[in-house]
């Protein structure tokens, strides 16, 4: 049928045939069965989650439960199909598969090019003790002041460190603290909610919130007043703050640099 559509495919019997298979060509999408001899379904899924994320899964089942479907979800399935199989329930889930497959390529793609754009090039000592001090830092949960000359790069390394971090897939929010006026920084961070102040019209999402789950920059962060550092400081170490206008508190998960 697949193949009737323009596909081209690879049928083999077992879920260790498969794996050899994954190992000698690349695939995009990957229909598994649940019940197979030797090796299940599941196990297969785990390795080629493991091993080959390039390739999106879509899980089937002749004993479909709940459960089993949350199961395949949580490994990293796509979709999942009960038998008998609908021709045109399959069709759809390998034309979203492939597109879901594309974007998954496309975002590799993207996030090659911030790295390379942000690339540390250089073999000097200082240069070489920079990307060992990134290299220790990128995968931990710190917060990092970022200090030097105006033009020595402290954009540069802040970008870097988000790249190589664990947060990588999360936005980089990036925040001029000097190009904000005093009475709008606290907004600006925090947010605010319709009316807290003249002009307020609409509610607005503050940059923690925007950062939350990924790193946030903050840049020139010495031009804020004392007050302001002060609020900033307090919302980094409890990972809280509360929007412009209104006492509900805000939790996040943003690392600063």
């Amino acid at each position: 049928m697949l193949q009737d559509e323009g596909y081209r495919i690879l049928a083999v019997s077992s879920g260790e045939e498969c794996l050899r298979a994954m190992e000698r060509d690349r695939f995009q999408v990957v229909l598994l069965d649940v019940w197979m001899n030797g090796m299940d379904g599941l196990e297969v899924l785990r390795q080629i989650q493991e091993k080959h994320r390039e390739a999106v899964v879509v899980m089937i089942s002749g004993h479909g439960t709940v459960e089993t479907a949350v199961k395949a979800t949580k490994l990293g399935a796509f979709d999942f199909l009960e038998k008998p199989l609908s021709i045109e329930k399959t069709l759809v889930a390998v034309k979203n598969a492939l597109e879901h497959q594309s974007l998954l390529e496309e975002n590799r793609q993207l996030r090659d090019q911030v790295q390379v754009r942000y690339r540390i090039i250089g073999e000097s000592v200082p240069v070489k003790a920079l990307r060992q001090q990134l290299a220790l830092m990128a995968p931990t949960n710190g917060r990092v002041l970022i200090y030097g000359e105006s033009g020595t790069g402290k954009e540069l390394v802040a970008h870097a460190l988000h790249t190589q971090s664990l947060r990588a897939r999360e936005a980089f929010v990036e925040v001029n603290c000097a190009a904000i006026p005093e009475e709008l920084i606290e907004s600006e961070l925090f947010g605010h909610v319709k009316g807290s102040f003249t002009g307020a019209s609409e509610g607005k999402v503050g940059k923690f919130q925007k950062a939350d789950g990924g790193t946030l920059f903050l840049d020139e962060v010495a031009d804020m007043s004392l007050r302001t550092q002060s609020k900033v400081l307090r919302a980094l170490e409890e990972q809280r703050f509360e929007p412009v206008g209104t006492s509900t508190t805000v939790s996040v998960d943003g690392v600063a640099a």
